[in-house]
């Protein structure tokens, strides 16, 4: 199992809002067990981002191997920088709720994602198309609803600045649709395994369960009800449009 230890603030997170008294006062005001369930949940987002980092890695990898266009690969080193610092902010955010249990980021698998039937070529491509298209586009909705409910101005900052890097790791999924060297054979492939993708993000993303607390919403925690609508909306209004748009043929809406 990978650690990784807390690191040196970045530039951006030192004058961000991890330590002003706002964002201290804030955190002062919850309760004995918020500040516990805040605390355990940025430990939880620390994992998962380092685990991100590490499926960029893998598409990294694969788009190498598939021949992709240069800025696509650029795509996806910036992405695994961008995690790696994601992982920073979310065990800092931790530290500062509870300075006694200041954490390190852990991840437990290892091994890229593998879909039924699919052969080493069409994993390749499958491994973008899920991790961009689908789960980063939901990223990009889960934050964008969360934003609209921090009141912390240095949360905000930070929360912001996260989006803006998600949308980033989106587009390498959309950018290797849209490649014109991506063949019909291969769309047709992508379109067989889209309910799978589908069930897979539903699973990532609406599977845990977190408690519905405005307090802690105001301080960044993706609360269930913020997670299951913006899931909902991305795929509806996002993911199954834009793979119909890109010649990716999807089911129809029920």
């Amino acid at each position: 199992m990978k650690k990784v230890p807390l690191q040196e603030p970045s530039r951006f997170a030192s004058g961000g809002g991890f330590a002003n008294a706002t964002t201290r006062d804030a955190i002062d005001a919850l309760s004995v067990d918020q500040r516990a369930e805040l605390h355990e949940y940025w430990v939880d987002r620390a994992n998962g981002e380092l685990a991100t980092s590490l499926t960029f890695r893998f598409m990294l990898d694969d788009l190498t191997k598939e021949n992709v266009p240069y800025p696509l690969l650029e795509l996806a080193r910036q992405a695994i920088e961008d995690e790696h610092r994601h992982v920073e902010w979310c065990l800092r955010w931790a530290c500062e709720v509870d300075p006694t249990a200041c954490s390190q980021a852990t991840v437990g698998g290892t091994e890229p994602l593998m879909f039924a039937g699919a052969g080493a070529h069409d994993n390749r491509l499958l491994r973008t198309v899920f991790g961009c298209c689908f789960s980063e586009t939901v990223a990009v909705h889960v934050l964008l609803a969360s934003q609209a409910r921090i009141t912390v101005e240095g949360v905000r900052k930070l929360n912001h600045q996260h989006l803006k890097e998600e949308v980033g790791h989106a587009r390498l999924g959309w950018a290797l649709l849209g490649w014109r060297d991506l063949k019909a054979r291969d769309r047709e492939m992508i379109r067989d395994h889209v309910p799978e993708m589908e069930e897979l993000t539903r699973m990532v993303w609406q599977s845990g369960r977190r408690p519905n607390d405005e307090r802690l919403e105001q301080l960044g925690f993706l609360s269930s009800r913020i997670v299951d609508a913006a899931c909902d909306d991305a795929i509806a209004s996002v993911v199954l449009p834009g793979l119909a748009g890109t010649r990716v043929v999807v089911r129809a809406s029920p």
